[in-house]
This record gives C-alpha cells, structure tokens and sequence, in this order.
C-alpha cells in the first residue's frame, strides 16, 4: 500500500489535487460553461413570453375589430332600414306657416313619428311658436312648442314610437291650430306628396356658382348632373363661408338630416381649421359627402358647435 501511495505521488504530485484552489477553478470554470446556457434559456422565456402576449393582442384586437364592425353596420342599417321605409306626409300651408307631420309604420301596430314647422310670413321669424293637433275628432291629440335656432330654423319635433296612437291613412285630415305673439292660425294637415323642404338657391361668387346661403355659407354646385348628390357617392364639395375671423377658426363639422327622419348624422367629421379666403369668400374649406338616401336633405355647417349656415339639397337615385 505504501508503495502504491508512493507511485502515485510521483505520478500526481505530492499534495493534494482537489485543494480549495482546485476547487475554486473547478466551480468558476463549470459556472462559465452553464452561463450560456442559463442565458439561452431566458432568452427563450422572454421569447415565450413575448409571442403569448402577441397573440393574446392578436386576439383582443381582432374581437374589437369585429365588434365595433358588427356595431358599425348595425348602426347603418338601422339608418338605412329607417330612411327607406314608407312615409307618410301629412301637411298644411296658412299665411304664415308650413306644418307637416311625418309618419312611419315601423313595424306591425307600431308608428314612429315627428314634426317639422316653417314660418312662412314676411318680417323677422318668431322666436317661440306652440302648436295643438287632435287625432280624428278629438279621439287623441298632441302639441308643444318650437324654439328659433341659431340658424334660423325650428328643430324637428320627434315624438318617437308609439304602440296606441293612431296610423293615418290618405284620406285622413289633423285639424289644428298655431299660436305665436299673440296671434292664431288654424291648419287642416292633409296626405301631401310634396317634399316638405325645396334646394337652396344658387349664387354667384368669385367664378362660381354655389348653392347656400348668400353672404353666409354655401359651397360649389350647379345642379348639373355632375355636381349633383346621388345616393351612397362620396363627391367633393368646396365649402365657402363669409364672417368673422374668430367665428371662422377653430373646430368644423357638417351634419345631415334627411326629410323623412328626425334622425341627424355626421357628414364631414370635425377637423380644426383656420380662416382662408378664396373666391370671394372669407373661407373656404374642400371637403368630401356622401349621402346615403334619396330625397330632400338639410346640411348644417357648424363652427365650435354653433351654426354658421344651413344649406338644403336633393340626393338623386343612382
């Protein structure tokens, strides 16, 4: 035993070869060779880490997408389903005012229904009006009141949908009355093919003809059929307001109300904008519209929420 012990001193080394210096060779150079092991599998964490996230925002993503569609095109078909449903007009003309009131069977025993009024008198437009209608000699009746807006116009009067109230038929008659500063009319509604708003006027300004308001709001248009409105056809339309500098800057929208619906829309989304003068007028703005129903059409052109100009026209079928 002894000799073998001496053998393999000669062989190795008298001391001993896992000393704390060995040791610590040993454990630097195995922690060196796992390191880039170690590094490799968080860099495969992070990876793993990072695809799950993208496809859960895939997920997300593609369910909001197919949400706010789906929301989309049931907001536009309730627009459209309502715009193209049957209307009834019942209508009167008195010295001083137009009065119609429009009717919708919007399904089996159910009618949505509103008013529109028009002063029709010379001189200054009232600022209040109310107004009394009864349904088939007293059976039902409805009445209230409009207010003068800022653009010279009396909002529609939507009364909604109602499962009792009467459904007119073309012979029916809506006998009323009309009240104003003291003064009285009586109108007898009756079944009117007659579209209850006519275009604007057109004008001259600068090199162009435009539809509007004179001195107030309008844009491009001749009512040839290349500047006229078709149904669901995105035209441009160059817009053209007269004012003041501060009344001119700032926030711009246009919203759109068929005839036949008390229901507004949005026609040129709101943008910030700033006084440019053109063509005679102190402002001018291009845009793009589209309407998407037939018929007679009012478009409110609106600066930091406050009317500017009210231009009506009619969309023509493709």
């Amino acid at each position: 035993m002894n000799k073998f012990k001496r053998d393999m001193d000669k062989f190795i080394g008298e001391s001993p070869h896992f000393n704390e210096a060995s040791k610590e060779k040993i454990l630097l150079r195995i922690n060196e060779e796992n390191r880039p092991r170690k590094l490799i599998g968080r860099g495969f964490n992070t990876l793993k880490i990072a695809a799950i996230f993208t496809v859960l925002l895939a997920v997300v993503g593609s369910f909001l997408v197919a949400a706010l569609t789906e929301n989309g095109e049931e907001l536009q078909t309730s627009l459209s389903q309502q715009l193209t449903m049957p209307v009834k007009n019942f209508s009167a003309v008195s010295e001083n005012w137009k009065v119609t009131y429009s009717q919708t069977e919007v399904e089996d025993g159910v009618r949505s229904a509103f008013l529109t009024v028009e002063y029709a008198g010379e001189g200054s437009k009232p600022q209040e009006a109310s107004y009394q209608f009864f349904y088939k000699k007293d059976q039902e009746s409805f009445g209230g009141s409009v207010t003068l807006n800022e653009d010279s116009s009396y909002a529609n009067v939507d009364f909604g949908t109602c499962t009792t109230c009467i459904l007119y038929t073309d012979q029916d008659e809506i006998p009323g009355t009309i009240e104003w500063a003291g003064q009285q009319e009586n109108l007898v509604l009756k079944k009117t093919d007659e579209s209850k708003w006519q275009e604007s006027p057109l004008f001259e300004s600068g090199p162009y003809t435009m539809i509007g308001e004179v001195g107030r709001a309008g844009f491009i248009y001749d009512g040839s059929e290349v500047s006229r409105f078709y149904e669901n056809k995105t035209q441009k339309y160059m817009w053209h307001f007269w004012g003041s500098q501060a009344e001119l800057t700032g926030t711009f929208k246009v919203l759109g109300v068929h005839e036949n619906s008390p229901e507004e829309i949005v026609v040129v989304p709101e943008t910030e904008t700033r006084p440019s003068p053109n063509n005679g007028a102190d402002h001018h703005i291009p845009t793009m519209m589209e309407l998407p129903e037939k018929g007679m059409w009012k478009l409110t052109a609106v600066f930091n929420d406050k009317v500017i100009g009210t231009v009506y026209v009619e969309v023509h079928e493709k």
